[in-house]
């Protein structure tokens, strides 16, 4: 066991050497090597001096940087040329805590021991990492740094840390991940599903994304990933809830049928928290209740998800209503009415072709009861006054087993280079259809009819020419088939 006048005395030594500064007031006469020169002069011995003299340790080892794993174990070399008496060598870490001093281990470590003049730190843990200095005990303070950087496999602790975030509608929202690794990784966001950011991007860089302004669109699922070379990639996840009062779409505002059959008239309800869904007829609430005895048995009201479907069944001409779709949540309310009638639909053009004096028409028709006439409206824009024109349906309009009517009609006695707009509407014993909405321009005197493009039309909205014509077609064979569906219900 040291004694404590020991302990003093190697203390005092010890900073005597780190500071560099003559001991000759500090240590006995038996410490010849440490002894400074006398500054009164009368015991001077030059020659003496001159061959108590050294020359001045250098390095041979250079500063490195040791990028190494937890668990690992590193050595720190600290080569000098040459160590003569009167210096010595000491490691420190770079906050000035002294390791070893000569052949001395200072700290209380297990881990840490010395072989020569290196320094060897086994089992790596993260209070390694930083700077390690070998000092030689000159009056320069000679020194040779070395640094332990730990690599760290990423970790991801998402914020907030109960992974769910709620913000409501047009209110700003900051989803973020505390990331932790080296080396740092770099954080990519992904959502749920495979599905874009409301930008349309597929991912988003960075440990934190932010919505200026928030809608429905923003709710979901998003996934931080921190990655960088060491072990695998960390995740966290965040549920992003945005409350909003619901919002309704209609597939489709008109829906047309013939009695006797079935058909289902379907809302998509949006809301948050989730919305109560339910139906009225003309202004009367529907009871969802079912049953043969029920007010309304042939009604059935099912919902999958945000999908909500009332089903009627028999369709009878009492059935021909106002139907309105209804959401509630304690942020507002919303609805959407769909006419269920038996009246044909709104007629689709096939052809629009200008003639010097009037235009040749040719349109298409659905309805699930035989047409009976057709009636044309038309006029200049600036003109107040509809001439109004009725048509008799032909059987031989009839297609599709009596669904479908097409119909070819030219109109003429109309000023030449002029522009008009026209409406078609088609009747059935359940009346008038919505009418169909043309505009067009007749030609010059003397221009050809068959080099002219087809003219504008519009129908809940401006189209031209050839787009007109996709537009139409695509417009009948979508309601052929949901005409064709309902039927099959």
């Amino acid at each position: 066991m040291v004694s404590y006048l020991t302990v003093v005395a190697f203390s005092v030594l010890l900073a005597a050497m780190v500071l560099g500064a003559p001991s000759e007031s500090l240590l006995s006469d038996d410490h010849d090597d440490f002894e400074a020169a006398d500054v009164g002069g009368d015991d001077y011995d030059e020659e003496e001096e001159m061959n108590s003299s050294y020359k001045k340790p250098n390095f041979t080892s250079m500063a490195q940087h040791f990028r190494v794993r937890m668990g690992d174990n590193v050595r720190l070399p600290c080569e000098v040329d040459e160590l003569g008496p009167g210096y010595t060598l000491l490691w420190k870490r770079e906050e000035g805590d002294i390791l070893t001093a000569g052949s001395v281990l200072i700290v209380k470590d297990t881990r840490i021991s010395h072989e020569g003049n290196s320094l060897i730190i086994r089992n790596i843990s993260l209070v390694d990492q930083g700077s390690y200095i070998c000092q030689i005990s000159t009056q320069d303070q000679r020194e040779l740094r070395h640094v332990i950087d730990i690599l760290v496999p990423p970790s991801v602790k998402p914020v907030p840390s109960t992974g769910l975030a709620v913000v409501k509608k047009g209110e700003p929202v900051t989803l973020s991940c505390e990331v932790a690794g080296n080396p740092l990784p770099v954080v990519t966001w992904t959502r749920e599903g495979a599905k874009k950011f409301p930008d349309g991007q597929k991912t988003m860089l960075g440990h934190m994304i932010t919505f200026v302004k928030t809608d429905r669109h923003h709710s979901g699922v998003y996934t931080c990933t921190a990655e960088n070379s060491e072990g695998s990639p960390a995740k966290g996840v965040i549920n992003l809830e945005v409350t909003y009062e619901p919002e309704i779409e209609v597939e489709l505002n008109l829906v047309t049928i013939a009695e006797g059959y079935n058909t289902e008239l379907t809302c998509t309800v949006h809301g948050e928290p989730k919305p109560n869904v339910f139906w009225s007829k003309n202004g009367e609430r529907l009871d969802s209740a079912t049953g043969p005895n029920t007010p309304h048995h042939r009604y059935v009201q099912t919902s999958t998800g945000s999908r909500h479907v009332l089903s009627i069944d028999n369709v009878q001409s009492h059935d021909f209503a106002n139907y309105t779709c209804h959401g509630e949540n304690r942020f507002g309310r919303d609805h959407k009415t769909i006419e269920m009638t038996g009246v044909a639909s709104t007629a689709t053009l096939k052809r629009n072709k200008p003639l010097t004096n009037g235009v040749e028409l040719e349109w298409v028709t659905v309805s699930h009861t035989p047409l009976m006439e057709y009636r044309l409206r038309y006029r200049r824009p600036s003109a107040s006054h509809w001439e109004e024109l009725l048509l008799k349906a032909n059987e031989q309009d009839s297609e599709q087993g009596g669904m479908l009517f097409n119909h070819v009609h030219q109109l003429h006695g109309l000023a030449s280079a002029t522009e008009h707009e026209l409406t078609i509407e088609s009747k059935n014993k359940f009346g008038w259809s919505r009418p169909l909405h043309v505009e067009f321009t007749t030609l010059p005197e003397g221009a050809s009819e068959s080099s002219v493009t087809e003219a504008a039309v519009h129908e809940a909205g401006r189209v031209t020419g050839s787009a007109a014509h996709q537009t139409s077609w695509s417009a009948v064979s979508a309601t052929i088939v949901l005409t064709l569906a309902a039927i099959l219900c």
